[in-house]
């Protein structure tokens, strides 16, 4: 994705065409492109990570809806040691952009000749050689080395980035070194990139981060937010830390989504959460503008959790949706649920005679949110306590169907990343879905988990509408609107409001941006060239 965040360009491969009917994708890879080891960069690691990988279901239970057709995969081929073909059994328009964001779809290639000896088809002794690194099995070894997102811990697993992981220190923190065999180089012929190594430091409290950066112990930060209400205090201290502060904009739908459980175990919770009058009336419960202040200092706007306006299809009513701070009618939408008072009039009851009482989950970013919005509904007598967890088990408390309530990053929104992953933030299908059994039933044709309403399933129909049609015609434009109209009105998470995104760069980084999109939908750092930084002097 190019810095325009409209324009994408050959990165890894030298190009590609699709056919006229957008069923069939050409892959062109770089003739002598290498894994980071020196070994040759083929179709075969195509074909690998398809067949063996995707297809294992060992390794992959559920196949993400990007790689799918209607109810079948898409089938990779190798033409040629450089040329690979992807059929769909229906048009898909958007592959060039699933591609664009593959590294974040299971990235679709992987290298056999280091991972295939912890594969069952290519080692008999794959099990053996799995417990002899203490894994129970060979699936569970071969996830830990095929592991390249942030999780990442074999520091030998080759790869095609810029810089790789060599090693992590006793603190946790990573330390990567450039790619020897990177296939880019610049105008002049020098081969990319020019800093020769990165230190991903682990840092888990806010206050400490900030006085690293005044140390100037650290160049940029990551993708977690630096807080807009430190805004201030960053730019007080720029001379003391050599750096500088910027704005940028965010494409995220909003800042954070609360989500009720649609699935929950407690079947009387559940008919409550599933009841959208309960979830207008904890939208209006909210005092959006209270939590501007005092979180954003008035920097924020306020909006509910929808698409954001840069999506071709957006109406202006999405973003106020039942943003407004009604107290009053938050209780009657309450009350004519019939979850009355209690004698004492402190917490409303549950159609069972029991208290209305739950907890809301959140990680470090969004406990700030978190708490003031837990003060808020206890004060319209829902009881609500939060709860502040490591997000590693936020995460699986939430696959495993345990979570009342949950506050989660919604970005993945933007136009590009709705084509991109087929509208991934409608579907229950994310990470941190709003309904884990419903995604269990998607996943499995309805095999398991819970059949879900019949609101979401037309809103996944449209999804496939959408994602089949050709972008900026008639057919995508309706099926987009109908499919964001029929969200926003669920209101599957609640919004709070949408902050610039606060950027530190270090003045040692040459090359470095200096405004423009920060955010997932857009990878990051990707479209500014992080290859193309240099230290000066």
């Amino acid at each position: 994705i190019e810095p325009d965040l409209v324009s994408l360009s050959p990165n890894i491969l030298a190009g590609y065409e699709a056919s006229a009917d957008k069923k069939t994708w050409t892959l062109t890879l770089r003739s002598g492109m290498k894994w980071s080891d020196g070994e040759p960069f083929t179709a075969d690691d195509f074909v690998f990570w398809y067949e063996d990988i995707l297809l294992n279901t060992d390794l992959t239970p559920a196949i993400s809806a990007v790689y799918m057709s209607g109810d079948q995969p898409m089938t990779v081929s190798k033409i040629d040691d450089i040329t690979v073909q992807v059929d769909f059994a229906e048009a898909n328009p958007n592959f060039d952009l699933t591609m664009s964001k593959s590294h974040w779809n299971d990235r679709m290639y992987a290298p056999k000749h280091y991972l295939q000896q912890w594969h069952s088809k290519y080692n008999d002794q794959a099990d053996e050689l799995a417990k002899s690194e203490n894994f129970e099995t060979w699936v569970l070894a071969f996830q830990y080395h095929d592991d390249h997102s942030q999780g990442q811990q074999d520091t030998s697993l080759p790869d095609v980035t810029p810089w790789v992981l060599t090693s992590i220190d006793e603190l946790g923190n990573k330390h990567f070194t450039r790619n020897p065999y990177y296939w880019a180089v610049d105008t002049a012929g020098n081969q990319l990139p020019y800093i020769d190594s990165q230190v991903a430091v682990l840092v888990q409290d806010a206050e400490v981060r900030t006085l690293k950066f005044i140390s100037r112990e650290l160049d940029n930060a990551g993708e977690n937010p630096l807080p807009v209400k430190d805004y201030p205090l960053y730019v007080e201290n720029e001379e003391a830390g050599d750096y500088k502060v910027y704005l940028f904009d965010n494409s995220r739908g909003n800042d954070v989504g609360v989500s009720f459980n649609q699935t929950h175990k407690d079947p009387v919770l559940k008919e409550i959460f599933q009841d959208v009058r309960f979830r207008e009336a904890m939208s209006l419960a909210i005092d959006r503008n209270q939590i501007n202040e005092i979180l954003y200092f008035g920097r924020a706007k306020v909006r509910q959790a929808t698409i954001p306006e840069s999506v071709s299809f957006y109406e202006d009513w999405m973003g106020d949706y039942f943003v407004d701070y009604d107290v009053d009618q938050a209780n009657a939408l309450l009350d004519e649920m019939g979850l009355a008072w209690d004698a004492a009039q402190e917490v409303r009851t549950r159609p069972d005679g029991a208290p209305l009482e739950i907890v809301l989950e959140c990680w470090e970013e969004f406990c700030p949110h978190s708490e003031l919005i837990a003060e808020m509904w206890s004060a319209v007598g829902v009881k609500t306590t939060m709860s502040q967890i490591e997000r590693t088990l936020w995460l699986e408390r939430n696959q495993a169907n345990d979570a009342d309530a949950y506050a989660h990053p919604y970005d993945s929104i933007a136009e590009p990343n709705l084509r991109a992953a087929k509208c991934s933030r409608f579907r229950p299908m994310n990470s941190d879905s709003y309904a884990p059994l419903w995604r269990t039933w998607y996943n499995t044709n309805g095999a398991e988990g819970e059949e879900p309403s019949e609101a979401n399933q037309q809103i996944i129909a449209l999804c496939d509408q959408f994602s089949g049609a050709e972008p900026g015609s008639e057919a995508y434009l309706q099926a987009g609107g109908e499919m964001a109209k029929l969200y926003t009105e669920q209101l599957y998470s609640l919004g709070v409001s949408v902050a610039p995104r606060v950027i530190i760069i270090s003045n040692r980084l040459g090359n470095a941006p200096t405004e423009g999109m920060f955010a997932g939908d857009y990878m990051f750092w990707v479209p500014y060239r992080g290859d193309q930084w240099y230290i000066k002097n």
